[in-house]
């Protein structure tokens, strides 16, 4: 082999040899560059800023009598516009005006409320066109999905602020009462908890999902930091009714549980009940003086139907709360055997 030939390769192996060295870099050296990109394109935060973008037009805030609280834009027809907020914040008060953005301020009429679900139905003239809100299906929520909250906390210079929350528990059953005509009454309510406490000002205010649909409405809040709203499912029923002028009544069934399908089949077994039961509601606690406890359901019933209306979930248990009817009939199994228990309206 000439000596120009061993040059050539030579030359050869020490450029392949330089191209391996350049090739290869420990992962501790990746450039600051390069780590902003990850995250940029990760768009970690752009999935939130989007569903506020998309939706902060559709809170609004609401001043009664210098009380401040949020709302949302749930329906328009023609110049008529329907808002939701909290009852609790304008129960008193003389004059209601709703805020659209941050100065557009139109006086509000109280069309119509339910101190139970704590909503409130407003209405006012609004020549302009408006975004409604959407609204979803909380029963499709699931434990630790990221919500948004958007509102006006402590006072109009805050309006259309956010808040980002967690779901500690998509539904919960908690025991509220309320003073009407000097009597205490008790009930169970079916709400969302969230995992961090809300400002005071956020009642009325929506909860969003990642979709960017109203899942549910800030309602109540217990002294501990845990926060409550109510489900975009029962704010549909009421809000429409209202709406409709239509009567609104809830039947007292009251029962505490858990539906049957959310059950795995150890907690099945730990209740005595057959893991082939797929459907119905495991009665926890009957409140007294419910229709239900009136009936003779006791804890440890499963309540299969009510006037034929099958148990299945939170939505089937809502549609048969709201209809009227002059006797009620539950389906329970108990014990193994399935019986049928009865009582007269009488309201």
């Amino acid at each position: 082999m000439s000596k120009n030939n061993r040059l050539i390769y030579v030359l050869i192996f020490i450029l392949i040899a330089w191209l391996l060295i350049l090739s290869f870099r420990p992962s501790g050296s990746v450039s600051r560059q390069e780590i902003i990109n990850e995250y940029t394109v990760s768009g970690f935060s752009t999935d939130f800023t989007k569903v506020v973008e998309d939706n902060s037009s559709s809170v609004v805030s609401v001043n009664a009598d210098g009380a401040v609280l949020s709302g949302i834009i749930y329906q328009q027809d023609k110049e008529k516009v329907y808002v939701l907020s909290a009852y609790h914040g304008i129960e008193d008060a003389g004059n209601i005006s709703v805020i659209l953005g941050s100065t557009y301020t139109i006086d509000a009429e109280l069309v119509g409320y339910d101190v139970f679900t704590d909503l409130a139905v407003l209405q006012l003239e609004c020549p302009y066109q408006v975004a409604p809100v959407r609204m979803g299906d909380a029963t499709k929520l699931k434990k630790g999905e990221f919500v948004i909250c958007i509102g006006t906390p402590v006072s109009l210079d805050y309006a259309g602020s956010v808040q980002l929350g967690m779901i500690a528990d998509e539904r919960l059953t908690v025991e509220n009462s309320i003073s009407l005509n000097y009597e205490t009454h008790e009930y169970y309510l079916d709400v969302i908890e969230l995992s961090s406490a809300l400002i005071p000002g956020y009642s009325g205010g929506p909860i969003m999902n990642m979709n960017g649909e109203v899942v549910g409405m800030n309602t109540m809040a217990l002294d501990d930091g845990i926060s409550f709203a109510m489900t975009a499912n029962e704010i549909k029923i009421v809000a429409d009714r209202i709406i409709a002028s239509q009567e609104l009544v809830k039947n007292s069934f009251e029962i505490k549980g858990t539906y049957i399908k959310e059950m795995p089949n150890y907690e099945k077994a730990n209740l005595n009940l057959d893991i082939q039961t797929i459907s119905g509601l495991y009665a926890h606690k009957v409140l007294d003086g419910s229709l239900a406890a009136a009936a003779g359901v006791r804890p440890g019933d499963v309540v299969l139907k009510i006037n034929d209306v099958a148990l299945e979930g939170l939505n089937s248990y809502l549609q048969v709360s709201y209809l009227p009817a002059e006797t009620y009939i539950f389906e329970v199994l108990r014990n193994g055997e399935t019986q049928l228990l009865s009582i007269e309206n009488n309201d």
